[in-house]
């Protein structure tokens, strides 16, 4: 190679890889257990360097990623959950430093989104070949989310489910206590361009089809449409909301008429009584709660365009 021809070659960029060792476990139950050499060897493999970051704590990760970022680090790749993907992605967000995702996690609700597979090699390709877009944030009271949020029957219990998921096994009995005792309540949701209130036993406010472990409570959601899909479960029964999350689980995902839709930038939501609220695995407490739409905020690498399936179940196409 002649010297023009090599001053002509675009930098190599600059990455970093965030890798949480604990993720793929759930309830102390490993489920996608990767050793350091798993993961070095992917990183060779597509072409990631040898910058690997394992934290012993989340203020240390957030201080590495801080650094990185301040140092014009391009491409920030977070191996491991969704919880890892989206503190690197809080750190990055409104930054030109780019999102990448490894998955080792159980439910890789994110990745998933973004039309990321779970194959760790499939995975790692579209971080060699792949292109960066820019995609939506959703804003609640105490910081970013980028999953959903939820008021109601559905907060109440996914906050006994993290606790399971932390290893807390009393916490089965805390969700089957909130699944018989909770009642439904009327909601007041003021939007863009209508306020509707409802008798429901949950609301979702999503920015993306998946939470939880994978549930597809919103499956139209986009990442990169500016706005909030508001899923109103309205006059369901415990039953019935039950029997339709099953259906979602076994990927059914049936049509009901007492599931109404809404579209907005922001939502306002209340209640005659206070309600549980949720952002993503944490809480938010209680109604009333705001929530906003921060358009394109995160810039993150997905599949290049020819190769993403079109918006389905399995995920949004994404305009880049």
């Amino acid at each position: 190679m002649t010297a023009g021809a090599a001053a002509s070659r675009p930098p190599a960029r600059r990455q970093l890889v965030i890798w949480n060792p604990a993720a793929g476990s759930k309830a102390g139950l490993p489920t996608n257990p990767t050793t350091e050499d798993d993961l070095r060897r992917t990183m060779r493999k597509a072409g990631l360097g040898e910058d690997l970051f394992a934290g012993g704590s989340e203020e240390a990760t957030r201080q590495r990623v801080r650094d990185a970022v301040a140092a014009g680090v391009e491409l920030i790749v977070a191996a491991g959950g969704d919880g890892t993907a989206g503190l690197v992605a809080e750190e990055i967000i409104g930054t030109s430093t780019a999102l990448g995702i490894l998955p080792l996690g159980s439910a890789m609700n994110i990745g998933r989104s973004l039309g990321i597979p779970r194959d760790l090699d499939a995975a790692a390709e579209i971080l060699a070949t792949g292109e960066i877009v820019a995609v939506d944030v959703g804003r609640a009271p105490d910081g970013p989310f980028f999953e959903m949020a939820s008021v109601g029957i559905n907060a109440a219990v996914l906050a006994e489910a993290h606790r399971l998921a932390e290893g807390a096994w009393d916490s089965i009995m805390g969700m089957i206590r909130a699944i018989v005792t909770y009642r439904p309540a009327t909601m007041r949701l003021e939007m863009d361009d209508e306020t509707v209130e409802s008798g429901a036993l949950m609301v979702v406010v999503a920015n993306t089809p998946f939470t939880g472990a994978g549930l597809t409570l919103a499956p139209e959601a986009r990442m990169d449409d500016g706005r909030f899909d508001i899923a109103v479960y309205r006059h369901f029964s415990r039953w019935e909301l039950t029997r339709h999350v099953l259906s979602i689980v076994a990927g059914r995902r049936r049509y009901s008429p007492k599931l109404r839709t809404y579209r907005s930038t922001r939502v306002r939501i209340a209640a005659h009584r206070p309600l549980p609220a949720r952002a993503d695995a944490r809480s938010l407490g209680t109604t009333p709660l705001e929530l906003e739409v921060v358009p394109r905020a995160l810039r993150v690498m997905v599949p290049r365009r020819q190769a993403r399936a079109p918006m389905a179940a399995g995920g949004p196409a994404l305009t880049g």
